[in-house]
């Protein structure tokens, strides 16, 4: 959450970050702020709402560093005053993250007279920092990072240090970009990716100092450390969509199930780590937050399925909470599409320490899950800058069927598996090509008051993942549960005004699915149907339809998430809502 970006060098710094705020804005977007150096003098401006008024307000601005921030807000309304950069004294910070012990700060320094007009944890640090300075501002940082708690990462410019930035990090992501006589700061690459190839992924308790094409890097003790270098990607970055990167998204699942695929299944290396980290453990557990747990319910479902092996599925919120019964014979698999998720990080570490091995599962490759993990499967689904996500949840599907075939021992069940997933693709492309009659269908119902997803045992993952994305996007109260269990108790929600949608990709559950939705039908309410099944259609009358490509019960899920992905999207444009960017929300959670 919260995206930072910096830049020391020869190009107009306001342009270099505004950029790079735009890039980052998935992150959050209650307000945006910057602070530029010029003339040995720090000019801020800062804006709520979109970086686009950022961009506006400040289009004549010039100088050659700076720091910017796009904000998701902890600690206080989103508001100009609440906006970062904040400065106190000689300091101007913006930061990433949350101060657990901001209150004990603030009420210390406020005893020594110094005053506050936020309500952020952002300006008690700036003041702490100004508090702690002698004259050098790496002591400042390194004396701060001492006494504050929680994560963070931060990018600070001094006043007396100009055509400088100082940057400290501390469990919230934070990399360098190493130009020709230029610095870049992010609390992503892709903010820089267009003018760098090479980068420099800070470690925890790290201080760096940014000058024009020099990077030093201290410990928190400040002993100057060896500045180690990777190499990303590099060209352009991503430009806009022609219309939303939701619906842009979605339209990519078919490579990024082909790429995931490959991946998988071409690297004969990465399956022989694959057999050897799950076949040594007895126990398998699937961790992960939003949808990237409801991506574990899937998987759960999947390789009990295939393997007939019993997995546990896990909110990494409640993971290190629970005293989760975990031990050296174990296998955590660790969901996050970012690889920064600050739940799905403390539950890797915890299981790490209770002897577990660690499968990072994550579309992002250079990323804190994944220094972390003992083994990484990357999801080749390439950037995904909407806040819901889509096709990185159906490539998070797509892997964890692959990996359960990998494992499987009957090879006559494994090369049948094997050919169904590999025309995933080719399916994928066939429900997309129900955008229109779902489009109508969005149309139709976009008044609705509930919605109410259900199905069975893969079904039922499906449901809880596609409430999830109505709701995000198109702010309709939403339910997704198990068939069998709506008669005990949600029934009595049910009236004219309510939507059912029931998943039927499962032959064998489908009568009793149907059977639900027939006490529906007794009292009043709308029925939508999601199946490839032409007799259940045929024979049933339901209030509307949408038709998926046939295939197995083990990859029709995975197509079936594509329409009802974009049933969320046409919703919410039906809505006037915003599906790049719903309220509250933000991409990447990187605080607890």
């Amino acid at each position: 959450m919260c995206g930072i970006v910096g830049y020391v060098g020869r190009r107009n710094a306001r342009d270099v970050i505004i950029h790079g705020l735009e890039i980052l804005e998935y992150r959050g977007y209650d307000s945006a702020g910057l602070a530029i150096t010029e003339g040995g003098r720090i000019s801020v401006v800062k804006k709520t709402g979109y970086v686009a008024r950022l961009a506006k307000a400040t289009e004549r601005m010039g100088g050659g560093c700076g720091i910017g921030h796009t904000r998701w807000a902890t600690h206080g309304a989103p508001s100009e005053i609440n906006c970062h950069p904040h400065t106190a004294g000689k300091f101007t910070v913006v930061h990433n993250g949350i101060i657990e012990n901001f209150a004990v700060i603030k009420r210390r320094l406020e005893s020594k007279g110094r005053k506050f007009l936020s309500e952020t944890d952002t300006e008690v640090a700036a003041c702490l920092m100004d508090d702690l300075y002698k004259g050098d501002p790496t002591e400042a940082l390194a004396a701060a990072m001492k006494k504050l708690k929680g994560a963070f990462a931060f990018a600070v410019l001094c006043a007396d240090c100009p055509g400088e930035i100082f940057l400290m990090k501390r469990h919230s992501p934070l990399v360098v970009g190493l130009g020709d006589g230029e610095c870049f700061a992010a609390s992503d690459c892709s903010a820089f990716c267009g003018y760098t190839d090479t980068a420099v992924f800070m470690k925890d308790g790290e201080i760096g100092v940014m000058g024009e094409g020099v990077f030093t890097l201290y410990d928190g003790n400040l002993v100057k450390k060896t500045v180690r270098t990777e190499k990303i990607g590099g060209g352009a970055p991503c430009g806009q969509p022609a219309e939303d990167f939701m619906k842009k998204e979605i339209f990519e699942t078919p490579a990024a199930l082909r790429d995931t695929v490959n991946a998988v299944f071409g690297d004969d290396s990465l399956k022989k780590r694959i057999i050897d980290i799950f076949s040594k453990n007895d126990k398998v557990v699937m961790t992960g937050c939003g949808t990237a747990y409801n991506a574990c319910l899937m998987g759960k479902s999947l390789f009990e399925r295939v393997l007939r092996v019993p997995v546990e599925a896990e909110f990494a919120s409640e993971f290190r909470y629970k005293n989760p019964i975990v031990d050296d014979k174990t296998v955590v698999v660790a969901v996050s599409q970012s690889g920064e998720t600050a739940d799905t990080l403390a539950a890797v570490r915890l299981a790490k320490s209770l002897g577990a091995d660690v499968v990072a599962l994550t579309n992002a490759g250079r990323s804190a899950i994944t220094r972390e993990a003992d083994l990484t499967l990357l999801t080749a689904a390439g950037p995904e800058r909407a806040v819901a996500a889509t096709k990185s949840y159906s490539a998070q599907a797509a892997a964890f069927l692959c990996v359960a075939t990998v494992l499987s021992y009957d090879m006559k069940t494994v090369e049948k598996i094997r050919e169904e997933i590999c025309c995933l693709p080719s399916l994928a492309s066939k429900a997309l090509a129900s955008a229109g009659e779902v489009k109508a269908l969005a149309a139709l119902y976009g008044k609705k008051r509930s919605v109410f997803f259900i199905g069975r045992g893969p079904d039922y993952a499906l449901a809880v993942e596609s409430s999830l994305k109505l709701k995000e996007v198109s702010y309709v109260h939403s339910e997704g549960f198990a068939a069998g269990e709506l008669k005990h108790g949600t029934l009595a929600l049910i009236d004219r005004d309510a939507l059912v949608i029931a998943i039927v990709t499962q032959r064998h559950t489908a009568e009793k699915t149907l059977s639900a939705l027939y006490e529906v039908k007794a009292r009043g309410g709308k029925i939508m149907i999601v199946t490839p099944f032409d007799d259940l259609i045929a024979e049933n009358r339901f209030d509307a339809v949408i038709k998926t490509p046939p295939s197995s019960g083990l990859t029709a899920p995975v197509t079936a998430m594509i329409p009802l992905q974009l049933f969320a999207y046409y919703m919410s444009k039906e809505r006037g809502i915003n599906p790049d960017k719903p309220r509250n929300l933000a991409k990447s959670v990187t605080v607890e």
